[in-house]
């Protein structure tokens, strides 16, 4: 299909429709409102049915005034939401030319907004029904010594579980809407729906997916603490640092220890290099222990000056970097094995 075709063709609209209909910023997120959303494809049917052959300016009006209506219900007068919706009725009547533009119209709100809300609705806010149900598996089967797998699973585990059910809604909204299309549209014109809703559907559960990110790491270090039964406490009071801390927890002499547990340590180590330990010990914190399950990475110089800032890697307990630093005297007491994780935090707790 041409460029000038798909400007040209009046269902290009309601691709056009949609950003307009969602953007809260500038015309206040409205498309979001299911309700709203099906009151006015249900008004302009109805001004359609009353009108039904005319297409005239008259009835443009009509329509366009309708819509306003809708959106303007129940809104007070000079607020910041009734500009907005004000802005949006009148850039949607810019965009329309007839009478078939306001179908269009309605078509978006009833047939591509509604189905992705409801499909949105459906999908997680965050990983925690798949990470809690596999960790406890896990855990139950192996207790301590199944820690380094569980971290290795779970780390990609949580986001794979809530990027299936996307893909559960998204088949199942384009397939109803692929139905619903068949009559009334022709190939092209099918293709230009479809392709929106597939182009919308994807920016809003990709503004969700990032409100996801980084909670499915908090979850793990969060339910292994759970489940072994470690009490967790609020982080210190006026710290503030660039580290990378899941949970923190209070030792029986009252100082507090910050953990967090992930497969690679990523840049944490630039991190725990630049950390003051005059401010650690300002907030008594005794040690800052990363629990990582993937070291290749990890250099003798690396494990060394984390090591001189406070900080312990809890590493697989087959792992060679492991097995070589234990064996060194200057790296020895940076590192340990996973499973000594727990017994560790219980000692320190006074919970054994």
């Amino acid at each position: 299909m041409k460029i000038d075709d798909l400007l040209l063709n009046p269902w290009d609209n309601v691709y056009w429709f949609s950003r307009m209909l969602i953007s809260s910023d500038e015309y206040g997120g409205i498309g979001t409102d299911s309700k709203t959303m099906l009151a006015v494809s249900s008004a302009i049917k109805t001004v359609l049915a009353a009108h039904a052959g005319e297409d005239d300016e008259e009835t443009i009006q009509i329509l366009s005034e309708t819509v306003r209506n809708v959106f303007l219900h129940g809104r007070r007068e000079g607020t910041a939401k009734y500009r907005q919706l004000q802005k949006l009725c009148d850039d949607i009547y810019s965009r329309v030319t007839s009478v078939h533009d306001y179908q269009v119209f309605g078509f978006t709100c009833e047939k591509v907004m509604v189905p992705i809300n409801q499909a949105l609705n459906q999908i997680p806010n965050d990983d925690k029904i798949f990470v809690e149900s596999i960790a406890n598996a896990i855990l139950e089967q192996q207790g301590v010594k199944g820690l380094a797998n569980l971290i290795n699973i779970l780390d990609g585990i949580g986001s794979k579980g809530c990027l299936t059910v996307e893909r559960e809604q998204i088949v199942e909204a384009f397939g109803k809407l692929k139905d619903h299309l068949k009559i009334p549209l022709n190939e092209k014109e099918t293709d230009i729906v479809l392709t929106a809703f597939c182009q919308e559907f994807e920016r809003r559960v990709g503004q969700k997916r990032k409100g996801r990110a980084g909670r499915s790491v908090e979850d793990i270090t969060g339910l292994i603490l759970n489940y072994f039964d470690i009490k967790t406490t609020q982080p210190p009071e006026h710290f503030t640092t660039g580290l990378e801390i899941d949970k923190w927890i209070r030792t029986k002499d009252r100082w507090i220890i910050g953990i967090s547990c992930k497969r690679t340590l990523r840049e944490r180590w630039k991190q725990a290099y630049t950390t003051d330990v005059d401010l650690l010990n300002r907030h008594k914190i005794r040690e800052l222990w990363h629990v990582i399950t993937y070291d290749k990475d990890l250099s003798d110089d690396k494990i060394t000056e984390i090591g001189s800032h406070k900080a312990i890697l809890y590493l697989p307990d087959n792992s060679p970097r492991l097995k070589h630093a234990l064996k060194h005297p200057g790296m020895k007491d940076y590192v340990r094995p996973i499973t000594r994780l727990i017994s560790d935090l219980k000692a320190l707790t006074g919970q054994e």
